[in-house]
């Protein structure tokens, strides 16, 4: 170990534990998982599958250290610290065995020292040499090479500026670490991003104007905390406000698998708190005698964080060093008191936490809007697959303003029609209850009410109006309200069957009207305004209509307001539109096939409009065409009525949502790139076959409801039975 000096490394020993050699035989099978004990804070070795190629026997000889800090993930997302250098400022740095092949960048490294022989100072042009112990493990600590031998680093394709600080006299065998100022500067001037210092300047006064320097570049020291047990770290009496920002300091975990602690050696937090990460202190790594050994200390977690540093700007070179020190910071796993604490800072360094996306926003070229409170509702009328197809590659940019790209299709869906309403409307209909009627003159009105029993005692009845009917006849003008009108239905074999309405089939919640009714030109005019909420949506229609000896034509416009077609338009940055607009056409035809047996058909014509949302991807959009057909036949059995058809729900025939998102991201302008595309929402034609049957009368009713889905070849049946005692 070496003595003396105004600086000197503060990690522990090195060459503590030699590891053996590993042999040349493949790496064996690890064991099954199975759960590990009650307590343990990382999986057991012994107890952990092969998760992946790059969970090789050399990753595993640092398994604890690897494992607390997530190493894992950065290998298996090809962050591995390419295209970044560090700089290394220590005793200088020697290349054994081949860990570091191609990782010194021999032209930006510098030694800095002189050799002192006989009380004569001569300037030394070496790298590194059989003194340079503590500055090979921390290189190799960072960017040992993954060649299967040894120890592999935490960024093994990072690039190493050596800058060797140490003079060295032989007269004494001391080293002293007297250039760090010197060192400090030239990576300033250099422009490096990341500075590696596993020393102590001891808080000596004269490093805070280099740090800030440095600092100003927008570049990063990750710092030892320190091994005296100290309430702070050592260099913190140098930080100010000119150049707190530039440092990042590290404390050390000790390598106990059921818990966290910090190394009994490690300097804590302390007023550092808010600029103090941990990482385990204890790494297998490659000492000067080529030798895989055990390194421990403060010295040996800074590197950790270094080459995460490091990973973050092999994918982002946008980011200065400080700004990948302000996500490893953000990014840590809080493990002490709550919040930043004194002990442990910020907490534990974590590579899957630092390489994720940290809050990221979609954004369609004008407008950004946050991934978490994003989703696409898409009726189930209409395609979704396309829309999936289309955003399963999409750019999104964090609060960092990292780019990440993936898939967002998962985060639009087709809801399901909400069972729960449509049952108990059901139940509410076959359920006890009753109607009353009042007439007078010109007016009447019915009120429907159900009781539906949820308990055994007597009072555990709940009791509620079901739908409500007015009607004021008027000599030729006929004028009628209806109050939840869905409710009442009875002709979509108990909610089985497609809406013979047209309005009901765009806007479900349309349930409450007011018509008007008188004759015209041999038949009968009519004219109806709907409206209705369900939940935040809500929707309003008109429909003007003529009908004569059993034909109705109608027209209508539907305006929804929070949905489309009845469902939710979804939220944020994926949210299908703010609603829309239906012109519709339709037609109901009826005929008596004798005295008994009645035939009756409808279909309909629609274009929807979508009402744009500027914070959305989908900006523009096509009009959108649907369709209803239907064929049903009724008529009286013995016991009852029966009634056989067949139809196609609303089916969107022609239409396609625009698709403005970002693709990529450009380097040189530091913007993202956009693409626009049309996304069909066409979708296949669906037949329905349905039956239905009905018999009682006051005192007892049954009803069957039955409806096969051709497409989906999936059927569907409801019962019913009520009985008065």
């Amino acid at each position: 170990m070496r003595s003396g000096g105004s600086i000197s490394p503060p990690g522990g020993p090195v060459g503590v534990s030699p590891a053996p050699t590993p042999s040349p035989t493949p790496a064996p099978a690890y064991p099954q998982p199975v759960p590990p004990p009650a307590g343990y804070v990382i999986t057991p070795s012994t107890m952990q599958p092969t998760r992946s190629a790059n969970d090789s026997f050399e990753f595993r000889r640092n398994y604890d250290a690897n494992e607390f800090s997530n190493a894992l993930y950065a290998l298996d997302s090809g962050f591995t610290g390419q295209g970044v250098t560090v700089a290394v400022i220590d005793d200088g740095v020697v290349n054994v065995n081949g860990e570091l092949d191609g990782r010194i960048d021999t032209a930006l490294s510098r030694d800095f020292g002189d050799d002192i022989v006989g009380g004569v100072r001569t300037a030394r042009d070496e790298l590194g040499d059989e003194q340079s112990e503590h500055g090979t493990a921390v290189a190799n600590i960072i960017a040992g090479n993954r060649n299967g031998q040894g120890a592999m680093g935490y960024a093994p394709d990072a690039r190493l500026a050596v800058l060797r600080i140490a003079d060295w006299d032989a007269d004494t065998r001391t080293e002293t670490l007297t250039h760090i100022v010197e060192a400090l500067d030239y990576a300033t001037r250099q422009r490096i991003k990341i500075v590696n210092h596993s020393l102590s300047s001891g808080g000596d006064p004269a490093w805070s104007a280099p740090v800030a320097r440095y600092g100003a570049t927008g570049g990063l020291i990750v710092s030892s905390a320190g091994n005296s047990s100290g309430s702070a770290p050592a260099d913190y009496p140098a930080i100010n406000d000119s150049n707190r920002n530039a440092v990042l300091f590290v404390g050390a975990l000790s390598p106990a698998q059921t818990s966290y602690q910090l190394a009994t050696y490690s300097n804590r937090a302390g007023e550092a708190m808010d600029r103090y990460v941990v990482a385990v202190g204890s790494n297998l790594t490659t000492n000067i005698s080529g030798s895989t050994a055990t390194f421990s200390g403060t010295s040996s977690a800074a590197p950790v964080v270094s080459a995460l540093a490091a990973t973050i700007l092999s994918k982002w070179p946008q980011l200065s060093g400080q700004q990948a020190g302000e996500i490893i910071l953000n990014t840590a796993t809080d493990i002490g008191s709550p919040g930043t604490d004194p002990v442990f800072g910020r907490g534990l360094v974590d590579f899957k936490a630092a390489l994720s996306p940290v809050n990221p926003t979609l954004s369609n070229g004008v407008s950004q809007s946050a991934v978490a409170s994003s989703v696409m509702a898409v009726p189930g009328t209409m395609n979704v697959t396309a829309i999936q197809n289309a955003l399963s590659s999409v750019t999104v940019l964090d609060e960092y303003g990292r780019d990440f790209t993936g898939s967002v299709a998962g985060m639009i869906i087709r809801p399901e029609p909400r069972q729960d309403r449509w049952l108990y409307r059901r139940v509410e209909q076959m359920g006890s209850g009753g109607t009353t009627a009042i007439a007078s003159g010109a007016l009447s009105a019915s009120l429907a009410f159900s009781s539906v029993r949820f308990g055994p005692s007597e009072d555990q009845v709940r009791t509620s109006l079901t739908t409500g009917n007015v009607t004021l006849n008027q000599g030729q003008t006929l004028i009628r309200a209806a109050w939840n009108a869905r409710r009442s239905m009875q002709s979509d074999l108990m909610g089985l069957a497609p809406f013979e309405d047209g309005v009901m089939a765009y806007a479900p919640h349309a349930e409450n009207s007011i018509g008007f009714e008188r004759p015209l030109a041999g038949g009968r005019i009519a004219l109806t305004l709907a409206t209705g909420r369900q939940d935040a949506a809500q929707a309003s229609a008109a429909t003007l209509g003529w009908s004569v000896r059993g034909t109705e034509l109608r027209a209508g416009i539907i305006d929804e307001r929070g949905s489309i077609m009845g469902t939710p338009t979804g939220h944020g940055a994926l949210r299908l539109g703010l609603g829309a607009t239906t012109m519709m056409m339709e037609a109901h035809h009826m005929v008596a096939l004798g005295h008994r047996w009645s035939l009756e058909g409808y279909g309909s014509l629609g274009i929807t409009r979508l009402k744009i949302d500027g914070a959305s991807l989908v900006t523009d959009a096509t009009p959108i065409l649907g369709s209803r057909l239907g064929l049903q036949v009724r008529g009286r059995i013995p016991g009852g009525m029966l009634s056989v058809g067949i139809a196609q729900p609303l089916t969107i025939e022609s239409g396609a949502a625009r698709l403005t998102y970002a693709s990529g991201y450009d380097l040189v302008t530091r913007s993202l790139t956009y693409t626009s595309t049309l996304a069909g929402l066409a979708d296949r034609r669906r037949l329905r076959l349905t039956a239905g049957f009905g018999a009682g009368g006051s005192r007892s009713s049954l009803r069957i409801g039955l409806m096969h889905d051709m497409s989906e070849q999936a059927l569907s049946a409801l019962a019913g039975w009520f009985a008065a005692f």
